[in-house]
């Protein structure tokens, strides 16, 4: 799996952070310690846990990550190689579904979908999709196949990264984890 992560204002901090003037009409095009963290990160997310242990998914991924000027909500391209060949309608199939039961379960902070399509080719766009759900839910949207690639498709995502990625993801796990009987 390969990566560009455009990483927000928001995720730079407030000290040292990234000043007006370094970020005003420019990208930054390196963050210190960020690929190695989202490249460690997504095999985490993408893996399984066996008992109270998270095993890792057994896929390469390589990142890229720059500061862009926005405020909030990482945008990323993602370019994935399947094992093999996919439609892309079976592709937005299994993304509407994926987090169905977490959905099912009534949770407050949970949204109705973890992952919304978007069919326009001009989307996902900061400004028009960072509140999807609340901010809960990450928007994809600009899938395509990639003919560099064997198998390979390629598409583009927003996700809130102090929303879904922090302050409500971390209450939206409490809550599961509570109503999955795994605290009190």
């Amino acid at each position: 799996m390969l990566m560009t992560s455009m990483q927000a204002l928001s995720g730079a901090g407030r000290s040292p952070g990234v000043t007006a003037m370094d970020i005003l009409d420019n990208i930054i095009p390196y963050i210190p310690k960020e690929e190695e963290k989202v490249e460690r990160e997504t095999t985490k997310i993408l893996g399984k846990l066996a008992g109270d242990v998270i095993v890792p998914a057994a896929i390469s991924v390589s990142c890229t990550c720059t500061r862009v000027n926005v405020a909030r909500r990482p945008h990323r391209v993602g370019l994935v190689q399947l094992k093999r060949p996919a439609r892309l309608d079976d592709v937005k199939a299994v993304w509407r579904e994926f987090g169905a039961d977490l959905a099912g379960l009534a949770l407050p902070s949970a949204p109705k979908r973890l992952i919304a399509i978007r069919e326009d080719p001009y989307r996902p766009q900061v400004r028009l999709d960072r509140d999807e759900e609340g901010g809960m839910a990450t928007v994809v949207a600009a899938l395509r196949e990639d003919p560099a690639l064997p198998n390979g498709l390629k598409y583009i995502l927003v996700s809130h990264n102090t929303r879904m990625g922090a302050a409500k993801g971390a209450i939206l796990v409490s809550e599961y984890l509570i109503k999955k009987g795994y605290i009190s």
